[in-house]
């Protein structure tokens, strides 16, 4: 039960990795960089979560992104090198604060995340 609970929310991680990653790959004036920036951050708290759950660990509901890339870093220390500030609080702002950059630094972000939990 537990481990089809961890390949659902990985290949979920997934999809919202894959379609943060098509909308960013659109003419750069279609891009619509809030949906690039929801994709990534659910790619990375899915991955979070199924990497932890993978591990063994129990999670609260209402776990956040801060808890979650910190249970990592319990784990494993190269979490360490990985810098979520950007994220925390993201999915409470506005989509008018959201550029290009912006959509490529939660981009990257969660590239950085899915190559450390192993998902290539």
């Amino acid at each position: 039960m537990v481990e089809q609970i961890i390949k659902t929310t990985l290949e979920q991680a997934d999809e919202y990795f894959n379609s943060a990653q098509e909308e960013l790959f659109k003419p750069e004036e279609d891009i619509v960089h809030y949906m690039v920036c929801k994709g990534a951050y659910k790619a990375i708290q899915n991955y979070l979560i199924g990497y932890l759950l993978n591990h063994d660990l129990t999670l609260e509901p209402r776990a956040t992104l801060q808890e979650l890339l910190q249970l990592s870093r319990n784990i494993d220390a190269r979490f360490n090198d990985l810098n979520l500030d950007l994220l925390y609080n993201a999915h409470e702002e506005e989509d008018v604060w959201m550029d290009y950059g912006t959509a490529r630094e939660f981009m990257n972000l969660a590239i950085q995340t899915k190559e450390l939990i192993g998902r290539e």
